[in-house]
């Protein structure tokens, strides 16, 4: 008999295309449970967003915004342009290569080698902010300018502006959310997520309130300074256009000696290989939930795969 494809089936974890894979309610992304770290009287459950098949919960985002600009005509034969730190522009240019898309990055001078790496491996050109960048702007700034300049030429580019995009809001409070609420069975009291373009904050946090307005959304931010790839300081950046406050209960600052002092400890107590923003995140919520109980969903952005050159200096530092 001559081979035809057996067709998507989730439940076998079967597909017939790639992107399908990426996290959604017939295919949720896991949660587990700390099994040490947890304070007493609280089921802390961590969402594990690197089994997306790029690598972080960024591929939600990237899956969505592309797939709303080809929608509605927007995106055609134009190249792609887009202003990242790293997991956004990877899952883009993986989700540009299944298109059949070109696409082009701008990013922080000093983005880490194997996003860099990343980035080339699925055909992302990408540019890096001057040396000579005005003194005082940050550098997510700086690489947003260069993309939305190159974006000005509307016809030969197109950028999808995760910052700004509804479409980025949308995936998680189609996705994230209802996959939280019905892994969870309904008992979730507690939400963290950190800032950062804060479409999985205002996404997944207004679906949770939506369901139960108990639920507290907790939103982490590292101090001003800090050096957690992924999370933003408001005050240091420009405020994400799709940040609606009012979904926010809280906000729980962490700095980097918190972020990875609970990184050492989440990898050799829970064996659990977390990113920086991850590890910032659930030092968050390992601070807020003292003393409090009931069942928590914290996000894990991505794994440390992508930050070995961080997490080799947090060895450094440890020693």
């Amino acid at each position: 008999m001559p081979g035809r494809r057996l067709g998507t089936d989730p439940r076998l974890k079967r597909y017939d295309r790639l992107e399908d894979m990426i996290g959604d309610t017939a295919n949720p992304t896991p949660i587990v449970a700390l099994r040490r770290m947890a304070p007493p009287g609280v089921a802390l459950y961590v969402k594990l967003e690197w089994v997306n098949p790029f690598g972080s919960i960024k591929d939600r985002a990237a899956k969505w915004m592309l797939t709303g600009l080809e929608a509605r005509g927007e995106l055609g034969d134009r190249t792609i342009v887009e202003a990242t730190s790293g997991n956004t522009g990877i899952a883009l240019a993986a989700m540009a290569a299944l298109m059949g898309k070109r696409i082009v990055t701008t990013v922080p001078r000093e983005l880490s080698d194997e996003k860099d790496a990343l980035l080339r491996m699925f055909g992302a050109s990408v540019v890096r902010t001057p040396a000579d960048a005005p003194a005082g702007e940050h550098p997510m700034d700086t690489a947003f300018a260069m993309a939305e300049a190159m974006a000005r030429d509307a016809d030969a580019y197109v950028m999808p502006n995760q910052y700004d995009n509804a479409d980025n809001v949308r995936a998680h409070y189609e996705t994230t959310g209802p996959e939280i609420w019905e892994q969870a069975e309904g008992t979730v009291r507690y939400f963290f997520a950190g800032f950062g373009t804060c479409g999985t904050l205002v996404g997944a946090g207004r679906y949770l309130k939506e369901r139960d307005p108990d639920v507290r959304v907790i939103g982490i931010e590292p101090v001003p300074g800090h050096h957690i790839s992924g999370l933003k300081n408001l005050t240091e950046t420009s405020v994400p256009g799709i940040l609606d406050r009012s979904v926010l209960d809280e906000v729980v600052s962490v700095d980097d000696e918190m972020t990875n002092e609970t990184m050492v400890r989440l990898y050799r107590e829970e064996a659990l290989a977390v990113g920086p923003s991850a590890a910032a995140i659930l030092a968050g919520a390992l601070r807020y939930l003292e003393g409090r109980e009931g069942v928590a969903v914290a996000i894990a952005p991505d794994s440390g795969q992508k930050a070995a050159s961080y997490l080799a200096d947090v060895m450094r530092d440890e020693a």
